[in-house]
């Protein structure tokens, strides 16, 4: 879950040792509430109603998470990993720099 896009969408998130707050910015109604386990904030949406809820996967294909996972390494050095079997793990892809990245 990304903050800065709950926060650009309008909500207010607010967060302590025990709980994560979603709350309207305007209102200040709370929309959901996240329980911190360990150090995760977890946000459970099973009692969501569907028009609740704008987006719940980000689509990147894997080439793209692979480059996410490799430290944002080029594409060029990802296929020449490959090629060359120099990493365990890596799946056999085309690594094609067809967009910008985000980050």
């Amino acid at each position: 879950m990304s903050i800065s896009q709950l926060c650009d969408k309008g909500f207010k998130i607010e967060f302590n040792k025990n709980c994560c707050l979603i709350c309207e910015a305007k209102t200040g109604e709370v929309v959901h509430i996240g329980k911190r386990i360990g150090n995760i904030y977890m946000l459970n949406i099973e009692h969501a109603s569907f028009h609740e809820i704008s987006c719940l996967v980000s689509k990147i294909d894997d080439s793209w998470l692979w480059h996410c996972r490799a430290t944002h390494v080029n594409m060029h050095h990802l296929n020449h990993l490959v090629k060359n079997d120099l990493v365990i793990g890596i799946p056999k892809l085309k690594f094609e720099k067809n967009k910008l990245c985000e980050a």
